[in-house]
C-alpha cells in the first residue's frame, strides 16, 4: 500500500522513534555495507532552489543504494503546460518514490493524490517535515531524550515552525515560539496541536521570554 510523507503528523510517535533510532545507527556506520534501496530510482522534483535539502537527499539516496533523478519543472513537461495530475501519473511509471520541494502545499497534495508511488515533502509553504525530523535527531543526540525537553523557536511562524509544532505535539516537547504579531504559525495547525494530550505549546512576543530556561534554542534565518 502506497504511503506518503507530506507532514510530520503522517507518522506516529512510535514510528518517529523507530526512524530516529535507525538514522542514528546508519550515521554511526552500522550496516554501511547494506543497500536496502538498491535498484530503485528516486525522483527529486524541485520547484524551489536548494542547497542542503537537495544535497542531503541525493547523498542519502546514493548511500542507501538507489539512484537520484533531479528534475526542474522548467525542464520537464510540467513547465510547458502539462497538468500536475498527468505529470504525477507519468513519473510514477518510471520512479519508485518522488521527493517534491514546492511552493504551494496544495500542489503537493494534488500530486500525491495522482501518484501511484510514495511522495515525500521536501518543503512546501506550509510544512517542512524532513527538516523537523533532522532537528529531532539532533536534539536527541545532544540531550539524550525528546520528551520533556524545552525548545524555544525564535522567528517567523513559517513552515519550519509549523512542522516543529507537530513534532512537539507528537514527542512531548515543550515548545515556546517567539514571533512578531501578524507572523504567527498556521492557526489550524496550532489548534490541532494544542488539542493533543502531549502538547504544551506557547506563543510569545519576547525572544528572551521564550529562551528563559530553554534546553534548546532554534532561530529562523
Amino acid at each position: 500500500m502506497k504511503r506518503d510523507f507530506l507532514r510530520l503528523w503522517d507518522l506516529s510517535s512510535e514510528e518517529i522513534d523507530l526512524l530516529l533510532k535507525r538514522a542514528v545507527e546508519l550515521k554511526s556506520g552500522k550496516d554501511a555495507h547494506k543497500c536496502p534501496l538498491i535498484g530503485k530510482s528516486i525522483g527529486l522534483l524541485f520547484e524551489k532552489a536548494s542547497t542542503r535539502t537537495r544535497v542531503s537527499f541525493e547523498v542519502g539516496i546514493y548511500q542507501l543504494g538507489a539512484q537520484a533523478t533531479y528534475m526542474n519543472p522548467n525542464e520537464i513537461q510540467l513547465g510547458r503546460g502539462e497538468t500536475i495530475h498527468d505529470t504525477a501519473r507519468a513519473l510514477s511509471r518510471y520512479l519508485d518514490a518522488i521527493v517534491i520541494r514546492t511552493f504551494s502545499h496544495d500542489t503537493l497534495i494534488e500530486f500525491a493524490s495522482s501518484s501511484s508511488v510514495p511522495v515525500i515533502n521536501g518543503l512546501s509553504n506550509l510544512h517542512h517535515p524532513c527538516q523537523a525530523l533532522a532537528d529531532l535527531m539532533t536534539i536527541h543526540e545532544k540531550k539524550g531524550k525528546l520528551k520533556g525537553i524545552h525548545l524555544a523557536y525564535i522567528g517567523d511562524g513559517n513552515n519550519v515552525a509549523n512542522s516543529l509544532i507537530e513534532a512537539a505535539s507528537r514527542m512531548g516537547i515543550y515548545l515556546t515560539i517567539a514571533c512578531p504579531k501578524g507572523y504567527e504559525p498556521d492557526p489550524p495547525i496550532l489548534k490541532e496541536a494544542k488539542a493533543s494530550a502531549k502538547s504544551v505549546i506557547k506563543i510569545v512576543r519576547d525572544p528572551k521570554e521564550a529562551a528563559d530556561k530553554a534546553d534548546v534554542l532554534y532561530t529562523d534565518a
